[in-house]
């Protein structure tokens, strides 16, 4: 195996990490050893962690819009990019274990003030490396993207179970050394590559602006904008996602490390045990079903039949399924892991639909429109938090019976999933179009409208053409440079011309058309194009 065949690899292990790191926040109870402490300083501590996010977000948006309209473009240019990758990560590899390092009282004392700076550092690291990801994989297909995404998601959850039967040594040396050097490696080796300026780049914006492209059609139609922002449905559908999951979450009334667990009682031989080592049931279910899901839709995704309104239905139905069930008190506290995992396939669905509306906008079309949202997203969270902090200052309220009434009510949960799976067919019909790929042709003059109709109908014929081989391509699994192939294909161009067109040696433009009939199931080149032409049209 050589160096440059590891990097997907090293990429997927590295992302694998910064989930493992995520979930051991969200759910290991090692990272929280002072738990009198927490109780005695519960409202700033829990409004920490969404102070740290939207710090860290709101840091990356100001350097996207302060920096060159990209996070890190500057930087990440010319002669000082390998030098701008390498240390970006680094700092941030150095913050996160210094964070871990303050929350779980190995710094200083187990007192309020370490434990909530380290919360805040923690989540503010955790931001900014998310935000980098989105970068590092920008030029890649949401395909190619998303299935890392699962992948490493899938490694994470069975790793965080197997790690958590460990001593508690062993996990807190993985959160503050192994796991942030692993993020910070992985990141540097990402960010030191091209991305969106790449020949293989999809982006069409990319490809309209090709100095190829006539005098003629640079100055009718409209320059591409420098960002693409969210619809509004994507971004009130993503915003409501986060507020409902985390206000329901943040509604029960019980520590998610206190409950006896009925697994692990006959194993450890104590009745009142709640813990197997580091792990508690809670946790052990959350991450089981996150590990089930990620297996299911890692399958689904590979056949190409992984829906955005599915992901988002089992997301909120673990969670709404977690908070009615809850009454009930399950012995273990399994309905919090169940609603745990659901907000976890939440995030998938925003990953999931955010990737593929921006599939092919280059880095400074969506970072700024992205750090608005998360920004927009840690407030809504801090809101919720607030909202259920207001209800536990009330001492005349008893919250346990709130819940009760809240549920039994019988409206609550239903309503709100109602409101948000509402949407849904649209959001998907919104991501699926893909509104934010291709500038449109409201930029035609209006006294010049009938002398370019012409001109407009092509485009819009050919911006159909397009369609439909992006179509084709991804039902087919091709590549970004087998698709361009595919297209000069379609258009009866031989290998010589492609080889000039696209500057390619012959061998490397027949591996390519191979691939292609692989890929396809065909085994000539007027198959291939009967292929074409008969798979359906959007």
């Amino acid at each position: 195996m050589t160096f440059d065949s590891a990097k997907p690899l090293v990429a997927e292990i590295s992302l694998g990490c910064y989930f493992w790191l995520a979930l051991c926040t969200l759910l290991s109870g090692a990272l929280y050893p002072a738990l009198e402490v927490g109780t005695a300083c519960q409202i700033p501590l829990t409004l920490s962690c969404d102070a740290g996010l939207l710090l860290g977000f709101a840091g990356c948006l100001a350097v996207a819009q302060r920096g060159g309209r990209a996070f890190g473009m500057p930087l990440l240019a010319g002669a000082g990019r390998t030098f701008a990758a390498t240390m970006l990560p680094l700092l941030l590899a150095f913050t996160t274990s210094v964070a871990i390092l303050l929350r779980t009282g190995m710094l200083f004392e187990e007192a309020a003030v370490p434990m909530i700076v380290g919360d805040v550092l923690l989540g503010a690291s955790l931001a900014a490396a998310g935000y980098l990801w989105w970068l590092a994989f920008s030029g890649e297909s949401p395909h190619v993207a998303f299935l890392r995404v699962v992948r490493a998601l899938l490694g994470a959850s069975i790793v965080f179970v197997v790690l958590s039967l460990a001593p508690r040594g062993i996990l807190l040396l993985g959160a503050c050394l192994v796991s942030p050097v692993a993020i910070g490696l992985g990141l540097a080796m990402q960010l030191a590559e091209p991305w969106a300026d790449a020949d293989d780049s999809p982006c069409d914006d990319a490809r309209d602006e090709r100095p190829e492209a006539s005098a003629d059609t640079t100055e009718t139609a409209r320059p591409a904008p420098e960002t693409a922002p969210l619809p509004r449905v994507l971004q009130l559908s993503i915003v409501i996602s986060v507020f409902v999951a985390d206000l329901l979450l943040s509604l029960f009334p019980v520590s998610l490390f206190s409950e006896a667990s009925p697994l692990f009682a006959p194993l450890t031989g104590d009745p009142t045990a709640a813990a197997l080592g580091n792990l508690t049931e809670p946790a052990l279910i959350a991450a089981l079903l996150i590990a089930l899901f990620s297996g299911v839709a890692l399958l689904l995704e590979e056949r190409g039949r992984l829906r955005l309104p599915l992901v988002c239905s089992v997301g909120f139905f673990a969670v709404a399924v977690g908070f009615v069930t809850f009454p009930y008190h399950f012995p273990g506290g399994a309905p919090i892991g169940v609603a745990e995992a659901g907000r976890v396939v939440i995030l998938v669905f925003i990953i999931m639909a955010l990737l593929r509306y921006y599939q092919s906008c280059p880095p400074q079309a969506w970072l700024i429109p992205l750090a608005r949202l998360a920004c927009l997203c840690a407030l809504t969270m801090a809101v919720a938090d607030v909202l259920v902090m207001t209800l536990y200052l009330n001492p005349a309220l008893d919250l346990f019976d709130f819940t009760n009434r809240t549920i039994f009510g019988g409206a609550g949960v239903l309503v709100l999933v109602a409101l948000l799976l509402g949407p849904m067919p649209h959001v998907y019909e919104v991501v699926r179009r893909g509104t934010a790929r291709r500038p449109s042709t409201e930029g035609v003059v209006g006294e010049n409208a009938a002398e370019n109709a012409p001109a407009a109908t092509s485009l819009q014929r050919e911006e159909l053409a397009e369609a439909h081989l992006d179509a084709f391509a991804q039902a087919h699994r091709l590549s970004p440079r087998e698709r361009e192939i595919l297209g000069l294909i379609s258009k009866g161009r031989d290998v010589p011309y492609i080889e000039q067109e696209l500057v390619l040696s012959k061998s490397t433009v027949k591996t390519h058309i191979r691939h292609i009939y692989e890929k396809c199931e065909v085994s000539s080149r007027q198959a291939l194009i009967d292929l074409l032409q008969s798979h359906p049209e959007d």
